[in-house]
């Protein structure tokens, strides 16, 4: 009958009425008891004696009391229910301070059990001389008898402290019994090695037999650690130790079962522990073993792989004990298969790295159809030795790729010619073993995917299983055309496939697709002829990828994309056509400013600027004469970016940084001929920015003439003034002095007052740089006297030149 919980205990119900007192119920447990039981046999509490009778008088008397409240409530009238008054708050319990009333008890009991072990092993050693075989025996068996007794009786009747301290005295004292009888020579000429395995065996099965009669806590340990002892106690006996250990491992699986089947939850954790570690001590041992034997006559022949066989066997015992948890038998089977696996694979340890991937590609395919044709719930048992199998072929296939990526990439570019070979390589392992383990871990890992995913991975594996066979191809002496071939293929193939979808797919074909392309532009390099078909395929692909215009949103657009592969393509087609390196820069200049004019968004200007000025710097630097090629690419951006400006009303902008660029190749157009007069490197640029301002004027009636004209205006007076300023008697002198007058003249005729203040600004400087020679040669006196005159002049007419400042004020104002 099944115990009821502990927290129904006192309550029975029989024939539907609750009872408190019924004498075939412990009342502590609520477990059944049996017939004249004298105790407990679930919780060992104690049923005989004056106390256990007035316990059940008690109760009978509660029940008494139950049946006549429930009879009175029986014949009560019917009455409006009554408001109770609220419950009483339980008053705070004052704050615990010293020990616990058990507190004591423990420690009195402990200190007791110490000093009688303590006082036994005093006995053997000063009490032993002079007593007899007879009086030694006595005393010893006496007092084991009596301890041991007195716990069992302490435990019947419910002191579990007192118990719990005398069976550990008792358990204490048989092993002083053991060691006495063999000093003594009962036992016959036993080691020391010995005598500690006859005494853990003796403490085990006393152990064993108090645990089954009293189902304390103590001699569980106790039967735990003193199997171990007797086992360690074995290990010196023999040299079969790894016999020892497993002996070992088994017999702590008895005492788990055991354990398990009397509910002795110490005896199961302690037991469980110490055989993990036994059965670490034979897993390692025979790893050691059978790692020195690596070979299939060494381990199975000679018998040296038969430790590490057993321990991984050994691995199904939770699975045994624990059968109806399913959870703990697929998780000892997993390991068990592991073990398994990683066994039989020993032999190939000493043998090549080709051997190896064999093996280890073998154990994978193996365990991936089990993990294919095992039930749901099954496969995690197939997918623990799978991942461990899968480690080897992961390292050599990542190794031989490495290895292909430097052979196929290791010369110089534009260096050979389009039918080079590759190098022979050396590599680890037999190139094969990349394609087959590439498809092994294509295969593996799609036994352990979701179903949904199955589509995108399957064209994954496809993609991933071609390059293994390109890479495993890169191993070989063969034609480096061959690699770029394959590697354009497929990624060609996957930018077909992005292009046809617009979902996350297609996103990643067409990033995969790019990416193996670029892949085949490096194999390319050392050919200019061979790279120059690669950088195409790869602007083929752009122009796909741009055209369907499906994958701006996710950066792969083809924006940034094109005009660097265009620039690629033109410089390379350069290249092989024997061009010289400072001819190619225009052309890709033309060719990426041309897109960026086609095409005008962001990304495909910063591409085309990047790819252009790459291009540039290359071909400027390898020039003799920089001044003029760098003159030439400048000419040659500026009137791209400007046009570009013209073009598009969205890019007005960009006739600033267009004019910049060619005014600086002016500049240095002029700064190589020599010319050192300011006029030649800032009219042009004055010029165009008045003209532009002119436009601006034309169109938009109501622009001021300061932002429209003042810069220009700046730009090709201000050199000029500076440049006086050193030399105010001159022909250049004079001309800026006409335009400044002329500069004075037009804005008031036509109502600008840029050109007004400009002129009459620069003007001013100028007449006063030119009065400058002459001032020195005036008397101090004059001076002084023009000075004096002059302020008594603005002093008598103040206010009238005060009225005659607002009026030109307001004149200025309504000028544009």
């Amino acid at each position: 009958m099944a115990v009821p919980p502990r927290d129904a205990r006192r309550l029975w119900v029989n024939g539907g009425v609750r009872r408190f007192g019924d004498p075939l119920v412990c009342p502590d447990c609520s477990a059944r008891l049996p017939l004249g039981a004298q105790a407990c046999p679930a919780c060992g509490l104690g049923l005989s004696g004056p106390v256990a009778s007035e316990l059940l008088a008690t109760l009978q008397n509660a029940d008494r009391l139950l049946e006549q409240l429930r009879a009175d409530s029986a014949t009560l009238p019917e009455q409006a229910p009554v408001t109770l008054p609220p419950p009483r708050t339980r008053p705070e319990r004052p704050e615990r301070r010293g020990l616990s009333h058990l507190s004591v008890p423990k420690i009195l009991l402990g200190l007791g059990a110490l000093c009688l072990l303590v006082a036994a092993v005093i006995f053997l050693a000063v009490a032993w001389s002079w007593l007899g075989v007879g009086g030694r025996t006595a005393v010893l068996v006496g007092l084991t008898v009596l301890s041991g007794g007195l716990g069992v009786w302490f435990g019947r009747h419910g002191l579990r402290m007192a118990a719990e301290a005398l069976t550990t005295v008792a358990l204490g004292l048989l092993a002083l019994d053991v060691v006495g009888a063999d000093n003594a020579g009962w036992l016959g000429d036993l080691s020391t090695n010995g005598t500690v395995c006859v005494t853990g065996a003796v403490v085990t099965t006393a152990a064993l037999t108090l645990t089954v009669l009293t189902r304390l806590g103590a001699p569980q340990l106790g039967a735990a650690f003193a199997g171990s002892a007797a086992g360690i106690g074995a290990l010196g006996l023999t040299d079969h130790r790894q016999l020892v250990a497993a002996v070992a491992v088994l017999g702590y699986a008895v005492l788990v079962a055991l354990g398990r089947r009397l509910s002795l939850p110490l005896l199961v954790v302690a037991s469980a522990l110490i055989a993990t570690w036994w059965w670490l001590g034979l897993a390692v041992s025979g790893l050691q073993e059978a790692a020195d034997h690596a070979s299939l006559a060494g381990l199975w022949a000679h018998g040296h792989g038969l430790a590490l066989l057993t321990a991984a066997l050994m691995l199904l015992l939770p699975a045994g004990l624990a059968r109806h948890h399913p959870q703990v038998v697929r998780a000892a089977a997993a390991a068990s298969a592991t073990a398994l696996t990683v066994t039989a694979a020993l032999p190939s340890v000493d043998e090549t790295t080709t051997t190896v991937g064999v093996v280890a590609i073998a154990a994978t395919l193996a365990w991936t159809a089990a993990a294919v044709l095992l039930p749901e719930a099954w496969r995690p048992v197939a997918q623990l030795p799978l991942l461990a199998s899968a480690v080897p072929v992961v390292l050599i296939t990542l190794g031989l790729a490495a290895e292909a990526t430097v052979n196929a990439t290791g010369r110089e570019p534009f260096t050979t010619t389009v039918g080079f070979d590759l190098p022979d390589a050396d590599p680890v392992a037999h190139p094969a073993l990349l394609v087959v383990g590439a498809a092994t871990l294509l295969a593996a890992v799609t036994s352990v995917l979701p179903r949904a995913t199955e589509p995108a991975w399957l064209t994954g594996s496809a993609g991933g299983l071609a390059l293994g066979g390109i890479g495993s191809l890169a191993l070989l002496p063969v034609p480096a055309w061959t690699i770029v071939g394959a590697l354009l293929l497929v990624g060609g193939a996957l930018v077909a496939l992005g292009v046809r979808r617009d979902d996350t797919l297609g996103v990643g074909a067409a990033i995969a697709g790019v990416l193996v392309s670029v892949g085949a532009i490096t194999v390319a390099l050392p050919s200019a002829a061979l790279t120059t078909i690669a950088t195409g395929v790869l602007v083929v692909e752009a122009i796909a990828i741009r055209w369907t215009g499906r994958f701006a949103d996710a950066g792969t657009g083809g924006g940034l994309l094109l005009p660097v592969a265009s620039a690629a393509f033109v410089w390379s087609g350069l290249t092989a056509a024997d061009v010289d390196p400072v001819y190619r820069g225009v052309p890709v200049l033309v060719v990426v400013g041309l897109l960026a004019l086609v095409m005008a968004v962001p990304d495909v200007e910063v591409a085309a600027a990047l790819g252009g000025a790459a291009a540039a710097v290359v071909a400027v630097t390898s020039a003799d004469d920089t001044a003029t090629a760098l003159a030439i690419h400048l000419t040659v951006a500026g009137a791209l970016v400007t046009a570009s400006a013209l073009v598009h009303p969205t890019r007005r902008v960009l006739g600033w940084p267009g004019g910049g660029l060619l005014a600086a190749a002016t500049w240095v157009r002029l700064a190589d001929l020599g010319v050192e007069a300011p006029e030649a490197y800032t009219l042009p640029g004055a010029v165009a920015l008045v003209a532009v301002g002119l436009d601006r004027l034309r169109r938009d009636p109501e622009a001021s003439t300061t932002t429209a004209l003042l810069p220009g205006l700046v730009l090709g007076t201000v050199p000029s003034l500076v440049w006086v300023l050193d030399d105010p008697a001159s022909l250049r002198a004079l001309l800026l002095g006409l335009a400044c007058l002329a500069l004075v003249l037009a804005g008031p005729a036509l109502q600008w007052s840029a050109p007004l203040v400009v002129g009459a600004a620069v003007g001013a400087v100028l007449v006063v740089r030119e009065l400058a020679p002459y001032a020195a040669d005036v008397p101090q006196w004059a001076l002084i006297g023009l000075a004096g005159t002059a302020l008594t002049v603005v002093g008598v007419t103040w206010e009238r030149r005060v009225r005659d400042v607002r009026r030109t004020t307001a004149y200025l104002g309504r000028l544009r």
